[in-house]
């Protein structure tokens, strides 16, 4: 994939948002249940990147905290032996939600509500389904906690609820950004 300066630039951007998210996340107070704008970012940078570019975006931001730089949203914050926990899937998923968010919404000419709806909603899905099976293996074959598929499941839910009213939020926020960006912009075709 050849990309220009000018993607490169849109990329890292995205990517040093997600590091912004993550910090929202971590000065949220413990005591609530964790906030994280991750996923909405996630969901943005597709729609407004486009696939291939906001999966690139996301893939920076995983790379950056892989490597040791504290951009991630809870201990260690970074480095490489954060595969180990059982939330790394939902970092992993973050290039998946971007690229199909990006995807749904990039191969229609004109894309109305129900095509930005479609494709958060479609997003978020994607996101758990790679999110909660590397939670459901870390947690039995890593952290030697027992637990099935649904366990694992319920204990998300309220999660999984939270990150649907974020897919909303995406297609009100991510229509208007789109248009915005389109009109003053040519289209960028990402294949």
């Amino acid at each position: 994939m050849k990309i220009s300066v000018r993607e490169m630039v849109l990329a890292g951007f995205f990517a040093a948002l997600m590091a912004v998210g993550a910090y929202v996340s971590k000065i949220w107070p413990p005591d609530v249940v964790p906030f994280s704008l991750l996923p909405l970012l996630c969901m943005l940078a597709g729609v407004i990147l486009g696939p291939k570019l906001g999966a690139l975006s996301m893939t920076v931001y995983l790379l950056v905290g892989l490597t040791g730089i504290p951009v991630f949203a809870s201990p260690p914050y970074g480095g490489f032996t954060y595969i180990f926990k059982p939330t790394f899937g939902f970092l992993v998923s973050f290039i998946v939600g971007a690229y199909v968010a990006g995807l749904l919404v990039h191969k229609k000419k004109n894309p109305g509500w129900v095509t930005f709806l479609g494709a958060m909603l479609t997003s978020t899905v994607a996101m758990y389904a790679v999110g909660l099976p590397w939670m459901y293996l870390m947690f039995n074959f890593y952290v030697g906690q027992a637990m099935t598929f649904m366990q694992v499941l319920m204990m998300m839910s309220l999660y999984i609820v939270l990150d649907f009213v974020k897919a909303v939020i995406a297609a009100v926020v991510g229509k208007a950004m789109y248009e915005r960006v389109t009109k003053q912009f040519v289209r960028p075709q990402f294949k």
